[in-house]
């Protein structure tokens, strides 16, 4: 009689496939590509990189190549002679399973006729490679230790790192670039030379609003309006049909429901928050706006507390895949959680956040807006040095050269200065600086109107600052854009 445990191993062994040639590992071809390699002078640098020696399933075949690897990066000519000479002598190898190695290696040249599809037969070694991996990922071949969690990170690590192997070496030849170049041209005349309308003119006029694989970072002090900055982005991206979905790591489904309805139905915040209607007249009027316009627009929400960058992007490729949606916003990076490594500081935990959110979005193709707080140093500048700078970006200088742009929300009136030049309340007047945007326009600002109740930006009809590109951002020149109520798109 087997025991219960014993019985549950019996089966997860007997589940798992066994290995079939030509459908997960092909030795032929294994010894097509080495031959090839060491018959013909300069055939490895065609492969070099294309290929590992883990993606040969036979054992000799991986220690051939590595072999032959190693005499590359060596200089060291590659051929038959050589690479018997090179394995006995500095690998102390002086047969392979019986044989000995200039008999093993001649054999692996007998099969080989050309060369000349040699990167197509090293594209199938891959597939076999990725297969076979697989296999092992999904038949309990995967083992990790830590929490469910952590688990589920390293498995998406190595999901992810098994697609980036099987999409080839990445070399892209003039032609095809020029092809692609044409297509994005034609694409950027469809739309009036503007990719992702922002709904703000400075942004979509001055730099063709967003583009797809950039990442965005929109930076601020605390309680600066960054949530509710990007709340009236989604809505002008939504409106427009654009699907955009925000992952909030700090404020739940029925806040950021709320500050959307406010946003789109022109009502202050705390009364459709907290239900305060004035009759239920009041009440019916609001409900029929929200279950008409404000309910159909394709805007996801996940609320979901600590989360790796793991599963951001995990859950950011479901809802592109089932939503089809064209941004993403994150909210905020500080609270993303970062696996602890011994001897490795916050500012090391930043910086890979910040490299691996530039990595999903030029991946998945989309733009990834997060937000971001500053630190304590811009608050320590007063009068006309009080405007953020790049260095003022909180725990890692990685955020500012991993960005395609940096944008900083700031409002006077949160920093102690309540009259501005002309003397008027600055309570309801806000700055968007851009003083990053990598292929347009930089070192400029965009005033803006705030209203605190509905938690509202609009973009203020009549002028955007510019500035030098050199000269501190407290030094406004002359040189500003005019533009009309028709142009504006409020």
């Amino acid at each position: 009689m087997l025991h219960s445990s014993e019985k549950k191993r019996k089966k997860v062994a007997t589940s798992t496939p066994t290995l079939t040639p030509h459908l997960h590992y092909n030795k032929d071809l294994e010894k097509a590509v080495l031959g090839a390699c060491l018959l013909e002078r300069a055939t490895f640098s065609r492969i070099y990189k294309l290929v590992e020696a883990e993606h040969f399933y036979d054992t000799h075949h991986q220690l051939i190549y590595s072999c032959l690897q190693e005499m590359f990066e060596q200089s060291i000519p590659i051929d038959l002679i050589n690479a018997v000479d090179y394995i006995i002598r500095h690998k102390s190898i002086t047969d392979f399973a019986g044989e000995s190695v200039a008999y093993f290696l001649t054999r692996l040249t007998n099969g080989v006729s050309s060369s000349a599809h040699l990167e197509y037969h090293c594209h199938i070694l891959q597939e076999l490679f990725v297969e076979r991996e697989l296999i092992k990922l999904t038949h309990g071949g995967f083992t990790a230790e830590g929490s469910t969690t952590d688990r589920l990170g390293v498995l998406q690590e190595k999901l992810s790192a098994l697609k980036q192997r099987s999409d080839g070496d990445g070399i892209t030849d003039m032609t095809t670039l020029i092809v692609n170049l044409y297509q994005h041209q034609d694409k950027m005349q469809m739309s009036g030379g503007i990719g992702i309308k922002t709904g703000f003119y400075g942004l979509d006029k001055q730099n063709g609003g967003l583009q797809s694989g950039n990442l965005i970072i929109l930076a601020a002090r605390p309680s600066i309006g960054k949530s509710a900055f990007v709340g009236k982005l989604a809505l002008n991206m939504a409106i427009q049909g654009t699907p955009v979905s925000v992952i909030s790591l700090e404020m739940n489904n029925n806040e950021i429901a709320a500050r959307l309805a406010a946003l789109d139905t022109d009502v202050d915040f705390n009364s459709i928050y907290r239900g305060l209607y004035k009759d239920e007249h009041d009440r019916k009027r609001m409900y029929d706006i929200l279950n008409t316009r404000t309910a159909n627009y394709p805007i996801y929400i996940s609320d979901k507390t600590s989360m790796d960058v793991h599963e951001i992007r995990a859950k950011a490729e479901k809802m592109k895949r089932n939503y089809g949606i064209k941004c993403l916003i994150i909210d905020y990076l500080q609270l993303i959680e970062a696996p602890y490594y011994a001897n490795r500081n916050r500012e090391n935990a930043v910086a890979e956040l910040s490299r691996k959110c530039k990595i999903m979005a030029k991946e998945m193709d989309i733009p990834v807006i997060v937000l971001c707080q500053l630190n304590r140093e811009v608050t320590k500048r007063t009068g006309k040095n009080r405007y953020p700078q790049l260095s003022d970006l909180r725990e890692s200088g990685s955020l500012e050269q991993d960005a395609d742009i940096v944008m900083f929300l700031h409002r006077d009136w949160m920093m102690g200065y309540q009259s501005n030049e002309d003397g008027n309340s600055t309570e309801f007047e806000a700055d968007l600086i851009i003083r990053k945007w990598r292929n347009g326009n930089s070192n400029f600002i965009i005033k803006l109107d705030f209203d605190p109740r509905k938690m509202k930006f609009t973009e203020r009809k009549g002028e955007i600052f510019r500035i030098a590109a050199t000269t501190p951002i407290n030094s406004f020149t002359s040189n500003t854009s005019h533009y009309t109520d028709e142009e504006a798109p409020f």
